[in-house]
Parts: C-alpha cells; structure tokens; sequence
C-alpha cells in the first residue's frame, strides 16, 4: 500500500507542547479530554522504536494517525523536552483537533486508549522513513 502523505491534515508545531514524564509500556497512545485536563499521551516503548527523535510529525487522514521523525511532504515538527519517560502532550487545543478529526466520543468517559498500532517504512526519495500508524477510530 502507498500511502499519499500530501494529501493529509498536518498538525503545525505552535498547536501543540510537548513534555517528558517517566512511565513505561508496550506501544500505545492514549488522549484524555475533561474538565480538569486535556493530554495525548505517546508510550515510552513506541517513542523508542521510533528512534527516540527529539522532534515527531504527526498527520491524520480519515481513519489513522500517523506518528514519525519525519512524515514526507509536512514541513511542521514539534520538539520534546529532555526526559526518559513517556512523552505527553499537554496542550487543549491540539486533544480538541485530533477529538474532531476521528469524531472521538468523550459523552461517558475521559480518556481513550489507542493499542492498534502497526510500525510502518515508506520509501520516499529514496529514503526509508519508519512510522507508526495508529487506527483512532472503529469500524463498526
């Protein structure tokens, strides 16, 4: 599958803020969305596999977010502050951008949980860029 990374949204660096914390785990990512907070959380173990970059490229197109060092064709990145644990995203109105973007329903609870996450390569210009793709929504 060939993916079209220019046609996706892209996410520009000053609509988020990103801050190191210590915990570990397997791959996933989780989005809390309440009255006391709004984070996106990425896992330790799938910032690792990634390559443990100081800058990420996040683009969602219908169905998936796609997390990367470098995402082809998007020229935003955000960077990280120092730190070992697992990166969040303190920032309300980048939870509020990815919550309409995958029409996220909060009504019953305050946080999700994303674990469908496949780790991807896609060559572009001759050049092999791993990514994660993760499925923010059901298909039900």
């Amino acid at each position: 599958m060939s993916i079209d990374f220019s046609k996706m949204n892209h996410v520009t660096a000053d609509e988020i803020k990103i801050i190191g914390k210590s915990r570990s785990g397997s791959f996933s990512v989780s989005m809390v969305n309440n009255r006391n907070g709004k984070r996106f959380t990425l896992s330790k173990a799938l910032h690792e596999f990634l390559g443990s970059p100081k800058r990420l490229q996040f683009v969602a197109d219908g169905k998936y977010l796609y997390i990367g060092a470098t995402i082809p064709h998007s020229t935003e990145f955000v960077t990280f502050s120092k730190g070992v644990g697992t990166t969040i995203i303190y920032d309300a109105g980048f939870v509020e951008y990815i919550s309409r973007t995958f029409d996220l329903d909060y009504s019953n609870r305050t946080s999700i949980s994303f674990s469908e996450i496949k780790i991807e390569t896609h060559e572009h210009e001759n050049e092999q860029i791993t990514y994660a793709r993760i499925k923010m929504v059901n298909d039900d």
